[in-house]
């Protein structure tokens, strides 16, 4: 092929993608008012806990879990993962700058071996977690501490609130509390 061959290839396909492009531009209004958000992955926080009306509420633990059959709906319980250094990663740098205005130097802390940590039990009348896409539902289960007995167990409808009411353009992390009355 000779180079002369390659512009009206060039300009046809850049006439094509422009004819694409634009209506989409159009769309989204540019020219208009156009909020743009941040492309990040925000946790949203779910508590459930015990209302006060539970008789002895401290001896009892709430489970939450995702509906049968719904997979694997991402809830995390906070302080359920513990995140523990490998032992062969290497020591964080301190980069600390100096007074005197010059430059920082990278320093190096002496390397330790860290010392795993079991992931902590988590247990008691209230069940806090995150989670990055919100479920509509979930199972709510409360177990008797001392025996494991289930209490009650069922399935809640969850109703998601943002998290900053404000700030309606984009859409941001949201919380959801229930709050279980007893029997």
């Amino acid at each position: 092929m000779r180079h002369d061959d390659r512009h009206p290839r060039r300009a046809a396909g850049a006439l094509v993608l422009g004819a694409a492009v634009l209506p989409l531009l159009a769309a989204c209004g540019v020219g208009d008012d156009v909020v743009i958000c941040p492309a990040i992955m925000q946790a949203s926080t779910l508590e459930v806990r015990l209302a006060d009306s539970w008789p002895d509420r401290e001896a009892f633990d709430v489970a939450v879990d995702c509906p049968p059959g719904a997979g694997s709906c991402g809830l995390i319980r906070a302080g359920s993962v513990q995140l523990v250094p490998e032992a062969d990663a290497p020591p964080p740098v301190d980069l600390t700058a100096p007074t005197d205005g010059e430059p920082a130097t990278p320093v190096r802390p002496t390397p330790t071996t860290p010392t795993p940590t079991p992931t902590p039990t988590v247990t008691g009348p209230v069940w806090i977690g995150s989670v990055f896409s919100p479920p509509s539902e979930v199972v709510v289960t409360v177990v008797r501490s001392s025996t494991g007995d289930v209490a009650l167990d069922r399935v809640v409808e969850l109703d998601w609130q943002a998290e900053s009411p404000d700030d309606r353009d984009c859409p941001g992390p949201q919380q959801a509390t229930v709050v279980l009355d007893a029997g």
